[in-house]
């Protein structure tokens, strides 16, 4: 092959990337710009521009402060949470598929969802009042016992100074279950005695504990998390061909897996403190990445961010629109819509396709 055929071959194939990263960045851009137009109040484009400038540029006043209302303190804050969620659902899904080598892992896998459960059962049991702090209390106590129940699955899994992976997802699997069953137990104690629908409501995911004190306190969890997931992405490539072998390659094995494992709890958890349990996304948004960008982990962790961010933007849209005004919750949409898709990939996926 000569040399200009190799460099015309070279610039292609760079030309194809940049493509693929703009269709990406732009379908998660699509389903946050549908958030704010659609709605059981249609707002025309050029209004929503208006509204959204109007607070730093003088583009012209606002025909109607109801549609500004509309925008800024329901769709705008409702959209930002849904991209946040969607983006840490995704992005550790994809870091423990790659962790766990393991294509059916999910951001729950060790039990940040069973302990952000109990949290908020816990937080609803005590029946507090209806002020900021009220409010925030739920939110807060699922944070806190994601984080603690993943840190017990951390530490019973622990031989002498490692933790072998297969270790850490069984005890995930034991403490989750002892947690739901408690949760259940909680549950059932307080009907009759608590009126448990805000912990329902939360359990079905959504934007029930919405508003813009739920995305301030989701993003520096999530930022953060996420952030460090990025960082990863190279070790994580090294450990496809295992821990012995990317040992040998430099990798700190022990303090790569602590690092993800802990980066991968912060934004989980505090994504799922405020938008309750939603399923599917982290699961389905690695493969897509994978389908689309192959397998290099510093290439799929952002493009399952950006997938997720779609994905859970769109679904949040069609949850409020479908039955207006009445709210189909994210965990039945993403199901019903990621389950028989997953098995379309399963049925079609060819052999070896994820790892």
């Amino acid at each position: 092959m000569s040399r200009e055929a190799l460099a015309l071959g070279q610039i292609r194939s760079r030309a194809l990337r940049v493509g693929l990263w703009a269709v990406l960045g732009g379908w998660a851009a699509l389903g946050l710009i549908l958030g704010l137009l659609l709605g059981p109040v249609p707002i025309p484009v050029p209004e929503v521009v208006r509204i959204l400038l109007g607070r730093w540029l003088p583009v012209g006043a606002v025909s109607d402060p109801t549609l500004a209302a509309i925008v800024w303190e329901v769709r705008l804050p409702r959209v930002v949470l849904m991209a946040l969620a969607g983006a840490a659902l995704a992005g550790t899904g994809a870091a423990y598929q790659g962790l766990f080598r393991n294509p059916l892992a999910d951001p729950y896998l060790i039990g940040v969802a069973a302990g952000a459960n109990l949290g908020a059962l816990v937080a609803t049991a005590l029946n507090l009042p209806v002020t900021l702090a009220g409010r925030m209390a739920l939110p807060m106590a699922a944070f806190t016992g994601g984080v603690l129940t993943v840190a017990l699955v951390y530490r019973l899994a622990r031989v002498g100074r490692g933790v072998p992976l297969t270790a850490l997802l069984l005890a995930g699997v034991a403490v989750g279950a002892i947690l739901n069953a408690i949760s259940m137990g909680l549950l059932l104690g307080m009907i009759g005695r608590v009126a448990p629908h805000r912990a329902w409501i939360w359990m079905l995911g959504g934007y029930a504990l919405g508003g813009w004190p739920s995305v301030w306190g989701a993003l520096p969890y999530v930022a953060v998390g996420l952030g460090i997931l990025m960082v990863l992405g190279r070790p994580l490539d090294a450990l496809q061909f295992g821990e012995e072998q990317a040992a040998q390659l430099g990798v700190p094995v022990e303090g790569v897996k602590r690092l993800a494992i802990g980066a991968a709890t912060l934004a989980t958890a505090g994504a799922v403190a405020f938008t309750g349990i939603i399923g599917f996304v982290g699961l389905i948004a690695p493969h897509l990445a994978r389908m689309l960008v192959g397998p290099r982990y510093p290439r799929v962790l952002p493009a399952a961010v950006l997938i997720g961010i779609a994905l859970l933007a769109l679904a949040d849209l069609l949850g409020r629109t479908l039955m207006a005004p009445q709210e189909i919750p994210l965990t039945i949409l993403t199901a019903l819509l990621g389950g028989p898709f997953f098995l379309y990939l399963l049925g079609h996926a060819r052999q070896g396709f994820w790892f």
